[in-house]
């Protein structure tokens, strides 16, 4: 072995130091205490379980669907619905932004109140300001007391009921 792999070999060990180890705070797991990434914020809830499209919608195109919505509304909210085009704040590698959402979506008191908290259950935080067209089938038109803004309405009111007996 000659004088300058010996050198090399020496400041190879060098270079290849041990990392400094990572802090506890306090956990005996040994895993970092940062709170998780928050997910990615958006303004259409379309979280709800995908559903079959109801025997009135099946064959009608996107403008006779947002009527039919209408006639079909079962919750007491009366959700708003119409085609909308929902860009996030992101741009793309044009310098457009990116669309978020293009569709049917409906928004509602229920939507507007307790998008916030909904979101916030969901890990977001961001409101959620629209439902989409599967979550209209499901819930707006189908059975609204699954609708996550609606159940969260519906406590509110419980709690200032039972505040004022």
């Amino acid at each position: 072995m000659s004088f300058f792999d010996r050198l090399f070999s020496f400041l190879h060990k060098g270079a290849d130091a041990p990392a400094a180890p990572q802090a506890n705070h306090g956990n005996n797991r040994g895993a970092s205490s940062l709170p998780p990434e928050p997910k990615a914020n958006k303004n259409v809830y379309d979280e709800a379980f995908k559903v079959e499209v109801p025997e009135w919608a099946q064959s009608l195109n996107n403008t006779d669907i947002v009527l039919q919505l209408k006639d079909h509304v079962k919750c007491h909210y009366a959700p708003n619905f119409g085609w909308k085009k929902i860009m996030t704040t992101k741009t793309g590698p044009d310098g457009n932004l990116l669309p978020e959402y293009d569709g049917v979506a409906g928004d509602c008191g229920a939507v507007k109140s307790y998008g916030l908290k909904v979101a916030q259950l969901h890990g977001r935080t961001m409101p959620y300001k629209y439902v989409d067209l599967n979550m209209a089938y499901r819930c707006c038109c189908g059975i609204p007391t699954k609708c996550p803004f609606l159940q969260l309405a519906n406590k509110e009111a419980e709690a200032v009921n039972s505040r004022r007996r």
